[in-house]
This record gives structure tokens, sequence and C-alpha cells, in this order.
């Protein structure tokens, strides 16, 4: 078969969760004689008019397209990130040239559902994974500018006072709407700027991209989850339930995860690792606070029977990141350790007792998790988003309430005062879903639906969306 895949970046350059899933993916199905072309975005400018330009890379066999992309300013803009006319041109000659047997597109941030439509044209079969929020919210996270979480795009005019709240001068309205007691200042600073014209301009264009982006997604032949929670979110918004197919996230082949067996100078000492984004949302704030409770309750020994080590990128978020310093105020137990290489993985792990992913958002799988639970850690978790699915509460881990420090500490003073516990609970870990496993997947799926035309409702569909 030829497969397409498109992604938002793709490594060196770029990396994170979708990117290691597509070139995983596209190795898995170079190595088993499948033809294998990636698309992805490489760099975004901003312009007069919109434009995309293409570079091609051959790595590892297969060809690598790296599209600069242009967009425009103001609500025209916006438009351009969710459905860019001059990325629908580049796919449609690229289609024409290329004629795969099956697209599969991983979200549709910085791709757009330009690519969608252009397949549709093509009669390609389409597969488009949700790796994120991406058609229903423009930030692609659900997460609020201030850290706060989003239930959903209910009202056009939230979503843009939210898009616009990303610079400071709009963000004093919410805040002085919060100092008076008003309930859910986000939509009702939204409600009070509604009539001003410029405004409504914004609004419309967020109805607008709610439609564009959810009538795109409903196009295609398959659409993808990596967990039932995602799907349920979709759902809510108005995605068909009977295009759905849910494959589990995996861990790539090539990642080195052994399996912890380090000796301590302390029998007794618990070690909790925590590797991510360094962000509000992730609840790191929650977990020091779990840990700074444990340690007090343990005593004169909490200073060696728990340790804290955070990995992640500090600059992303300095004000979150200096708050974090703060809290740790001197505590040696307590490490903010900077970025973790990639190929430290395993090594950070092994040296781990207690992966934990404290996350007050809701997560769509936690691939950090996946990969603690391969490498045989336990991990203590949120019971948020699609976590439950993969660590299961006092098998492979345990489950806390998010935003919830004293759920924490008494987890962790369990697992210094019983360590046959922590013990037990490693006994259950390994891989939750196999890379062989998905690879099997994704190839019967691609084989279900490559040669099938797309319908003639779905060509309608697009036609329509692009008369409108």
């Amino acid at each position: 078969m030829f497969i397409v895949l498109a992604a938002p970046h793709y490594p060196p350059r770029n990396i994170g969760g979708v990117e290691f899933f597509v070139q995983a993916l596209a190795r898995g199905l170079h190595r088993q004689g499948h033809r294998v072309e990636v698309v992805s975005v490489e760099r975004i400018e901003h312009g007069p008019f919109p434009r995309v330009t293409a570079q091609v890379d051959r790595e590892e066999g297969f060809p690598v397209y790296r599209l600069t992309v242009r967009w425009r300013k103001g609500p025209a803009g916006l438009r351009d990130r969710y459905d860019n006319p001059a990325m629908e041109l580049w796919f449609r000659a690229y289609f024409h040239s290329r004629s795969p047997d099956v697209f599969h597109l991983n979200s549709g941030y910085l791709l757009t559902v330009a690519p969608l439509r252009a397949a549709a044209r093509a009669g390609i079969p389409t597969v488009v994974s949700l790796h994120d929020f991406w058609f229903l919210c423009a930030h692609h996270t659900l997460l609020r500018p201030s850290g706060q979480v989003c239930p959903g795009p209910e009202d056009p005019a939230g979503c843009a006072y939210c898009w616009l709240s990303q610079g400071r001068r709009y963000r004093w309205m919410e805040k002085a709407l919060a100092a008076l007691g008003v309930e859910r200042p986000h939509r009702k600073a939204g409600c009070l700027l509604r009539p001003w014209p410029f405004f409504r301009s914004w609004a419309q264009e967020m109805a607008a991209r709610l439609r564009a982006t959810m009538s795109a997604l409903n196009q295609a032949t398959v659409i993808h989850s990596p967990s039932r929670f995602l799907v349920q979110t979709y759902r809510t918004f108005g995605m068909r339930a009977e295009r759905v197919s849910v494959i589990l996230n995996f861990v790539p082949p090539d990642l080195s995860l052994g399996v912890p067996c380090r000796e301590r100078e302390d029998a007794h000492e618990v070690h909790v690792v925590y590797i991510g984004q360094i962000a509000p949302h992730k609840g790191i704030h929650v977990l020091i606070e779990g840990v700074r409770r444990a340690k007090a309750r343990l005593g004169v020994a909490g200073d060696r029977a728990l340790r804290l080590t955070i990995y992640g990128n500090p600059h992303a978020f300095p004000a979150y990141s200096r708050l974090l310093e703060q809290r740790i105020a001197g505590d040696p137990a307590i490490r903010l350790a900077g970025v973790l290489p990639r190929e430290r993985l395993g090594e950070a792990l092994a040296e781990a007792d207690w992966l934990a992913l404290p996350s007050i958002w809701p997560e769509i799988t936690g691939i950090v998790a996946l990969e603690a639970l391969a490498a045989g850690v336990p991990v203590l978790a949120s019971a948020v988003g699609g976590i439950p699915e993969v660590v299961h509460h006092g098998v492979n881990g345990w489950l806390i309430p998010p935003g919830d420090p004293e759920a924490i500490a008494q987890a962790l003073i369990r697992s210094v005062r019983e360590p046959e516990w922590l013990e037990q609970l490693r006994a259950h870990t390994g891989p939750v879903f196999s890379f062989e496993q998905a690879m099997s997947a994704w190839i019967s799926l691609y084989a279900e639906i490559a040669g099938r035309a797309q319908t003639p409702e779905v060509l309608q569909e697009a036609a329509l969306h692009e008369s409108t």
C-alpha cells in the first residue's frame, strides 16, 4: 500500500508526542514493505496572502515534505489557520502527482482541514487521528490563556475572547469581572464585547471555524482516537461516532526503556519523577505540595525517604516556573532538573519508583505514562481524561482526584511505609499496547479502507463548504 502521513511537525527540528507517533508509524510501515511519504510543517511566516512552499528530504528511505506556510493577520489569518486555501492547492497538486491509497492526517493543527477537502476531491480514503482538541479549539488544548480548563466551544463569543486574550490588553476585563465576583467571567467578557463590530467579526469567524472543522472531520473515511474519553468529548460537539476507530497509543520500539533495578543507599527511599511540560494545567504545584506534606508527616526521616525530580522546560511558562521555585524554597529533596533529552528517558525512568502525572487538565492518554509502564514504573496520576484507560487504580498505578495534594501525600506515605505495596504495583506494569500490536491494527485499518473512494455525499459536503 501507499500511505501518506501528515503531521504538524516532524523530527528532528520539532519533537513531541504526535511527531514521535508519526515517525514510528512511518518507519514501521516502511520496514514492512509499504510505500510511505510524510508531509509536515517546518516553518510559519506572515504576509499579505497565504502561501505554501515545500522542500523534500529523504530520510530512512522515504520522502519527507517539509512545508513553509504563510498566514495573514487578523480574522483572515485565523481562517488561514484552520482552512488555508494555499494549503488546499498544494495538496491538490500533490495528490494528483502521487495518488496514494490512503491519506492519514494527524491533527489539523498547522495543516488545517484543507488537505481533507483535497483528498475528497481526489477520491482518496482518509484517516484523521485526534491527537488533541484542534477540531474544537483554536488553541487545540481546550485551555484558556489563564490556564483554566475550558469545557468546549459553547459560545463563539467566548472562543473569540479566548483567542484575543492571548494579548494582555484584552485580559483586564476578565480580571475585573472576576474581582467583582462574577461567575464565569471569561464568558461574560465575551458577551460584553459582542456588540462591538471588530469583535463580531472575530466571533463570526470562530463560529465558521467550528462548522468547517467538524464538517471536515465528519467527512473522513475513518476517525481514529487513542482514547474513549476523546471520543466522548468530540461526540458532544457533533462527531459521527459510527466512523470512529479506537487504537491506543504505543511506545516507539527504538526507545530504550530498561526495567528499573537501581541499588539504593536507603532501601526505603522513594523517588518520584515528573516528566513533561512545566505549565499550570499539569498540576506540578499540586505534586510539590503533596510531597511536602508527606515529608512533614514522615518526620526527620522524610528528607531521606522521599525525593522528587521534575524534568521539563522552565522557559515555556516562566512565571509558573518561578512559582514552583518559591514552593520548593531550597528543599534539597525536590529538584527542577530542566529538559530531559529523549535519549535519557530510559535512564531517568530506571531511577524512578513513581512516575507522577498530576494533571488538572484532561490528558488524552498521557504518553509518558505508557512509557513509564513499559519501563516497569508505576504511575501516580490524576483520574482525568483518558488516563484511567491506561493507569488502572491499584493494579499498575494509583489514581487520585485532580488538584488533591492530600491524596498524593497519602499515596507517597504508604509507599514509604509499605514498600511491598509499591512492588506489587510494579509487578503489574508493562506495555499497555505493544508496537507490534499497533502496527497490526494500523495496517489492517489501512487495508480495509484502501481503494474505497470517497462517497458522493462527502464530495457534496466539500463542495457545499467551499461555496459558503
